[in-house]
């Protein structure tokens, strides 16, 4: 059930026992304008990073191998391309904490890049801009960003059993 006093559409619940981070929306906030729709958006894209990134932090797991959250994840950029590739290399291991830590990092620059490209909106569209490299960018940014806020998602729901029993 949402938060009655959360002015955003993404929120932390408790899904059969399970903290879980929503699903981005895939549709605009509400707003008046082009720009409270975009203001309203990377708010969003904010809360559900840093909602997310502070969940990884409270489960505190050990190091593992991310699960399918990241499988076939294609983006359109080349640079975080690639970077997907360096998170899918086989036999990489991740605690929950860096996985928190690279949400973060990959939010902050999902939010950046929408914040900063507000001169470039595309009246009437205003969460695309005109420049299509910088879209090709923030689009990368939202898949992975999703995709991480899933595993998060994912360990949470499937805890690792713990060493000290």
């Amino acid at each position: 059930m949402p938060n009655p006093f959360s002015l955003s559409r993404v929120f932390r619940l408790i899904q059969d026992g399970h903290a879980q981070i929503t699903d981005f929306p895939d549709s605009d906030p509400s707003g008046t304008s082009d720009l409270e729709i975009r203001l309203k958006h990377f708010t969003e894209i904010e809360n559900f990073t840093f909602l997310a990134y502070v969940l990884a932090h409270e489960l505190a797991g050990p190091a593992r191998a991310f699960s399918a959250a990241l499988a076939n994840l294609d983006v359109p950029d080349p640079e975080f391309k690639a970077f997907v590739k360096t998170l899918t290399e086989p036999g990489l291991l991740v605690t929950d904490e860096q996985l928190g830590d690279t949400i973060l990092d990959v939010g902050i620059n999902w939010e950046h890049f929408v914040a900063t490209f507000n001169n470039i909106l595309i009246p009437g569209n205003p969460l695309k801009v005109s420049d299509t490299v910088i879209q090709e960018k923030i689009d990368s940014l939202d898949l992975i960003a999703e995709a991480l806020v899933r595993e998060v998602n994912f360990r949470s729901a499937n805890p690792m059993p713990s060493m000290n029993k």
